[in-house]
């Protein structure tokens, strides 16, 4: 093969992958900000079992982040109105919170996998009276299981207890 050709098969090469990323992005900007390092890639969701109101619910997806004992929630599949899509779980510092900002820029499920900017990844606490609930969600944890109260809302979820794979 001459250097004529490699040259130009690479260089198609690198025109279709800026056409695919250019492309998806259109739809999931967030791939942008992963691209360049401001998003986060979590993954899939864990195989967590979560109940609301004392039922499975498998629409409810669990993520593990990269800090130690803290969970992302997903309620996106189940959350229509768009005020609760996902929430933080930390259990170091025991407290529940929802992101500051929860546009496609900020949080993203792609193929089943979940993107978090950096905006996405700052949390107002639930006990917050300005940009939380001002509720106290009551989060008790012990071994693999977490348990909390969630603040009145249209999703008409009283209480949610998950348990770890």
């Amino acid at each position: 093969m001459t250097l004529r050709k490699t040259v130009k098969i690479v260089l198609a090469l690198l025109v279709i992958l800026a056409l695919a990323v250019g492309l998806t992005s259109i739809n999931h900007p967030i791939i942008l900000k992963w691209l360049t390092g401001s998003a986060k890639h979590h993954g899939a969701p864990m195989s967590a079992t979560v109940y609301t109101n004392g039922k499975v619910n498998d629409h409810i997806k669990v993520f593990y982040t990269d800090e130690a004992k803290s969970y992302l929630v997903s309620l996106a599949e189940y959350d229509n109105a768009g005020k609760l899509e996902f929430m933080n779980i930390n259990l170091d510092e025991k407290w529940i919170g929802r992101p500051a900002a929860m546009s496609s820029r900020d949080y993203d499920l792609i193929a089943g996998h979940l993107f978090q900017s950096e905006t996405g990844g700052k949390f107002s606490p639930f006990q917050d009276d300005i940009k939380g609930f001002n509720f106290d969600p009551q989060l008790s944890f012990e071994g693999k299981q977490i348990k909390f109260n969630m603040p009145p809302n249209n999703l008409q979820i009283d209480s949610v207890r998950i348990i770890l794979p």
